[in-house]
Parts: structure tokens; C-alpha cells; sequence
């Protein structure tokens, strides 16, 4: 759904959606010991690089602002609520939904913009991190701030916030 490609295809999955004023997204990416960007970071010791986590919380936070842009599109045309990831899921293969993706898809583009970060822990190869990310507010200027988490299994690895730039084509 997403513009990325290997290998900074940062989202393996998306877990959980829910669109609104408490909205998040949760996503998980598994590390895995082949990924290429563990190649030359520690040979010795193999840990996920922090930017990379940075990336993560950044491709999640855009897929929330892109499943929330969807649901409201989808409500605008059918006057229909979708609030979750089960709602979308409900309709994702209809032409209309494939429509509404690929239309906004292609009329936005978002860019990393900044980042306040705190690691706090290391995740592994074989490890699945766990990322929530919620907006906490938009400016006018098309910046929207998003708090964010990163935890590999119960252990929080990482927090704080990122800005991501969005623009309409």
C-alpha cells in the first residue's frame, strides 16, 4: 500500500487501526538475519540500526495518515463510517476501496521531516518489533507530529516523536 520497496520496506505487517481523535496505528517489522542493512552494522554483534527504527516509525506514521485520509474519502462518497482496520478490511476488495488507495497513493507524498527519539534498548535479528504511532497534532504547514513507540517483545527499545511532511501532488 505503501510507496516503499525493498530494501527499506520497513512494514511487514499492519496490525491494528483505529481512525479518530485516540487514533493509532500498530505495525510490526521482523528482523530478520539477512535483512542488508545488518550486513555492516556491528559484523560481530548484529543490532537493528537506529535509523532504520526511525524509518519504521516513519513508513507506520504515514500509513496512518493514509488509512485515515482513505476512511475519510470512503465516507465522503458512500456516506459510510469506516473507524478500524476490520471496517477497511471489510472492503478492500472492491473496486471502489482499490480506487480510493490508489487515487490517494498517488496524490500524496510523505517524507520523514525531523525526529526526537530516545532508544533504550537494542533489537535483535529474529526479533519482531512492535510499533504504535498516534498523531498528536498537524500544523498548517503540512507537518504532522506523531508519538511514537517501538517495543521488541515487552522490552520498549524506543519513543518519542516524529514528523513527517505531507503534500497533495
Amino acid at each position: 500500500m505503501g510507496g516503499w520497496r525493498q530494501p527499506l520496506m520497513m512494514v511487514d505487517r499492519i496490525d491494528d487501526f483505529k481512525k479518530g481523535d485516540n487514533g493509532y496505528v500498530k505495525v510490526t517489522k521482523h528482523i530478520t538475519y539477512n535483512d542488508p542493512y545488518l550486513l555492516g552494522h556491528f559484523p560481530d554483534d548484529p543490532i537493528m540500526p537506529g535509523v532504520m527504527i526511525a524509518e519504521i516509525f516513519g513508513q507506520a506514521s504515514e500509513y496512518l495518515s493514509l488509512l485515515t485520509d482513505i476512511c475519510e474519502i470512503y465516507q465522503e462518497k458512500f456516506n459510510e463510517e469506516m473507524k478500524t482496520l476490520r471496517d477497511i478490511h471489510a472492503r478492500i476488495n472492491t473496486d471502489e476501496m482499490r480506487h480510493i488507495i490508489r487515487t490517494r497513493r498517488a496524490e500524496v507524498r510523505g517524507v520523514l521531516a525531523a525526529q526526537n527519539l530516545k532508544f533504550k534498548g537494542v533489537a535483535y535479528p529474529g526479533d519482531s518489533i512492535e510499533v504504535t504511532s498516534k498523531l498528536a497534532f498537524s500544523d498548517v504547514h503540512g507537518f504532522k507530529h506523531y508519538s511514537v513507540s517501538a517495543c521488541a517483545g515487552k522490552r520498549l527499545i524506543s519513543n518519542g516523536t516524529i514528523i513527517n511532511f505531507r503534500e497533495v501532488k
